[in-house]
């Protein structure tokens, strides 16, 4: 008899326990809705008062809230952005500077992994990257429908913080011809081969007046797969486009084993045939870097033989830094040059060479 009643007493102890668990995990539940409305609140105020001194007419104002920007939280970002084009200068600039705060802060604080993928805390994979929130405020801004100035500026911040995950969204704006001169500036800066591959990708279909400046980005890459494209693009009919596939080129500084033909010199104006001489100089410093010495040295020969001073000066301190006896013999003659600028820089050269110094 005492069984059932034992079980019985069980079951109703348990019924209790349940009730009382719900009742608890609710009561739980509504604290931390409160808590979280309160946080909410108090976020927004701390938002209102940070604006507020944004907008101010006082400077001190001004000052202790840009100055500050790096502790709010950056969902302020946007609002920051249609600050730019405030009619007051001085709300403008302290949005700017805001903004900037706001970017520098959290790009010193980028990890390795940023290089690769915007990905969370190692110490609590769980929460999101500082940085991550701000690259997801810069993106709602650019792709807003906010002011030029707003873009412009987002994606210049972008630049500085901007990973391989932001490279599909930034090179979609190649084709923007408002935007695409900071879009192209941007995946210039990101690192990783992505920017390299967005911005080959997009020189095909990119407008023609704009296919110099993604060349001009691959060059300062110095993207070796982009070698093929400015080598291409230095047999266009087109001058401009010539002269910038050649000046690419040249900063990449390799040919990639494809057959060079240069762009016409007659049909060039007189600062292009500057470039043309100036790519010509910096393809053999490339050359010299990558260990062939050779080739930099059949260039440099050339310079020197050309009538123009700085040409002939380059060449000297070219050949003396590839340090060959046959670079030495080509330099001697100019140590007696009637030019002052060339004898001295031959001597120099001259010096160099006899110290062993060829850096």
């Amino acid at each position: 008899m005492t069984s059932p009643l034992k079980s019985s007493s069980n079951g109703e102890n348990s019924a209790m326990t349940d009730a009382s668990t719900k009742h608890t995990g609710s009561a739980m539940a509504a604290g931390l809705a409160t808590a979280l409305m309160a946080g909410s609140a108090e976020a927004a105020e701390a938002e209102d008062k940070f604006l507020a001194g944004i907008r101010s007419d006082d400077e001190d104002e001004n000052y202790a809230a840009w100055s500050a920007a790096d502790q709010v939280d950056p969902s302020v970002i946007p609002a920051l952005a249609e600050l730019l084009t405030s009619k007051k200068l001085n709300v403008r600039k302290s949005a700017e500077e805001a903004l900037k705060n706001i970017v520098h802060s959290v790009g010193k604080v980028i990890n390795a992994a940023s290089l690769g993928a915007n990905t969370g805390r190692p110490d609590d994979p769980g929460r999101m990257d500082p940085r991550q929130v701000v690259v997801m405020h810069l993106h709602s801004v650019i792709s807003g429908k906010g002011s030029q100035t707003a873009k412009v500026t987002a994606l210049r911040h972008l630049s500085l913080i901007g990973t391989t995950d932001d490279v599909g969204k930034v090179a979609a704006l190649i084709h923007d011809a408002q935007l695409r001169e900071e879009a192209a500036f941007c995946l210039e800066r990101i690192p990783g081969k992505a920017s390299e591959e967005a911005l080959l990708a997009a020189l095909p279909s990119a407008a023609d007046d704009f296919k110099p400046r993604i060349l001009a980005a691959l060059g300062h890459r110095q993207a070796d797969e982009a070698a093929g494209a400015a080598i291409e693009a230095m047999r266009s009919s087109d001058t401009t486009l010539a002269m910038a596939g050649m000046k690419s080129w040249a900063r990449i500084g390799t040919s990639g084993g494809m057959d060079i033909t240069f762009p016409e010199t007659d049909s060039l104006s007189e600062w292009q045939k500057i470039e043309f001489d100036d790519s010509q100089l910096r393809y053999a410093d490339a050359q010299l870097e990558r260990g062939n010495a050779g080739e930099a040295q059949a260039i440099y020969m050339e310079a020197l033989v050309r009538e123009e001073e700085h040409l002939q000066c380059a060449a000297i301190i070219g050949l003396a830094n590839v340090g060959s006896a046959e670079a030495a013999a080509a330099i001697f003659p100019k140590l007696s040059s009637d030019d002052n600028t060339v004898r001295l820089t031959a001597r120099q050269a001259w010096d160099r060479l006899a110290a062993g110094d060829d850096s």
